[in-house]
C-alpha cells in the first residue's frame, strides 16, 4: 500500500511547477527476465509515466535488464535534458559508476530507503552529485 501511494506522490515531485528536480524527458526502468522477476521499478514509475506519457513528452524504455547497468548508462549517456532511472537500489551505485569521470557516490543504497533520489548534473567532463529526500509520506526521512 505505502508503494502505492509513494508512486502516485512521485508526480508531483518530477512533474510540478514546484517540482525539486526538472520533468524528465526520459524514463528507463529495469525488464522483466529470469533473474530479474520484480516489477517493483516499473510499478514505482507507472503514474508518473501515465502523466508524461498522455502528455506526449517522455521516451520510455525498459529494454535492460537489473544486471545490465554498463549497457542501460551507455543508452542514457545517448539522450539530453533530464533522465530518470529507476532501478534496483542495489545496482544504483554500480549505474553511477558506470558514466564517465563518475562522482563519487554512497557504495550502497541504504536498505531501508525508499525515498531517496540520486540527482546527478553534467559539469563540465565530470558530474555533480545530489542525493534529495523526497519527503512525500509520513514517515520520510532527511537527505
Amino acid at each position: 500500500m505505502r508503494g502505492w501511494q509513494r508512486a502516485g506522490a512521485l508526480i508531483p515531485f518530477f512533474h510540478s511547477a514546484d517540482a525539486p528536480v526538472p520533468t524528465p524527458g526520459a524514463i528507463f526502468t529495469s525488464a522483466v527476465a529470469p533473474g530479474s522477476e520484480s516489477r517493483r521499478p516499473q510499478q514505482t514509475v507507472a503514474p508518473l509515466h501515465a502523466v508524461l506519457r498522455d502528455g506526449g513528452s517522455v521516451a520510455y524504455d525498459e529494454r535492460f535488464t537489473k544486471p545490465e547497468t554498463d549497457a542501460l548508462m551507455s543508452e542514457v549517456m545517448t539522450r539530453h535534458g533530464t533522465v530518470l532511472v529507476v532501478w534496483e537500489h542495489s545496482k544504483i551505485p554500480a549505474c553511477v559508476a558506470a558514466l564517465p569521470d563518475a562522482p563519487p557516490v554512497p557504495s550502497e543504497w541504504p536498505n531501508d530507503r525508499y525515498d531517496l533520489v540520486w540527482a546527478l548534473e553534467r559539469r563540465g567532463s565530470g558530474w555533480a552529485f545530489t542525493q534529495i529526500a523526497q519527503r512525500l509520506l509520513a514517515g520520510d526521512g532527511q537527505a
